[in-house]
């Protein structure tokens, strides 16, 4: 009997859009969390939860863990355990839009980072892109300064711009893993590096801890395990510039849940950012370059 396999047209690109959803939908439930448990308490739940799916995945499927680099392997999850715990730290101090619009941003420092580091190429778009998406992240942290407050912005804004740098490079690690282990190896390094990280920030600032916080909790942890999963294993089939464009839904979608269903409001400046922020990403990925080429070049 054949081994059922997904078709070639619903892996890469469709897999990272509803990856992208899923992202909004932890974002929702870390929101719902807000001032009930600490960043570093949603975090640890969060990969507590993935742990424990990984205890039952591989004994299930009869597989053991194929780690590759070793390196690389732990590189991916201390740089993604801390984007996470910056991630759920913005989300808490903001609200949901903004705080994943900056995270978003993630696509350009990747390619930064993999300029840097593996001597990829830089085009032109690219550093035009950086430009756009930082100033569109900029407009986006300025909105949430307070009314007379100082030119400072504030610390979850901060945090939304770490977060991004760190998911950059996280996601430049999992490009050089994909080619020598799994999607579910890469969970494994993020869970467990991850959790080393916010542990020590959950134990700082433990908050008691009640049942009106389960079914949030749970969400944020199931939906991490589901979009994390489908994330990596999507990036098998796609290039960096690709994903990063897909994944530019992630803060649509979070924009529009958290006006529908949490009631937050929506800042003009923060939109424009928005906006700045998404043209930015898209013009320093390429996208809009082959947009407005033509479709093929004429016959000599």
């Amino acid at each position: 009997m054949n081994r059922w396999v997904l078709p070639e047209r619903y892996r890469g690109i469709p897999l990272l859009v509803f990856s992208s959803f899923l992202f909004s939908l932890m974002a929702l439930c870390t929101r719902m969390l807000s001032g009930r448990l600490s960043p570093g308490q949603v975090a640890s739940g969060r990969f507590v939860i993935g742990l424990l799916f990984l205890a039952a995945y591989f004994p299930l499927l009869g597989r053991k863990p194929r780690y590759g680099r070793l390196s690389l392997w732990a590189l991916r999850g201390i740089f993604g355990g801390a984007a996470v715990y910056l991630y759920f730290m913005a989300i808490d101090r903001m609200t949901v839009g903004p705080a994943v619009l900056l995270n978003s941003c993630w696509p350009i420092y990747a390619a930064i980072i993999g300029w840097l580091f593996l001597r990829e190429r830089v085009t032109g778009p690219l550093l035009a892109g950086l430009v756009l998406t930082t100033v569109g992240a900029g407009l986006v942290m300025w909105s949430t300064m307070d009314v007379g407050a100082s030119l400072s912005m504030g610390l979850g804004a901060w945090a939304g711009m770490g977060s991004a740098v760190l998911g950059g490079a996280a996601v430049v690690v999992v490009r050089a893993l994909r080619h020598d282990t799994d999607s579910a190896t890469v969970f494994f390094s993020f869970c467990l590096f991850g959790l080393l990280f916010s542990l020590p920030f959950a134990l700082q600032d433990w908050r008691p801890l009640g049942w009106d916080v389960v079914l949030p909790l749970l969400g944020v942890g199931l939906t991490s395990v589901a979009a994390q999963m489908t994330f990596t294993y999507a990036f098998g089939y796609v290039t960096a510039v690709a994903g990063g464009v897909a994944t530019q839904l992630t803060p649509a979608f979070s924009w529009v849940m958290g006006a529908l269903l949490l009631g937050e409001p929506v800042s003009p400046l923060a939109v424009t950012g928005a906006l700045v922020c998404v043209a930015g990403v898209l013009w320093g990925t390429g996208v809009v370059g082959r947009l407005i080429a033509p479709a093929s070049r004429p016959a000599a």
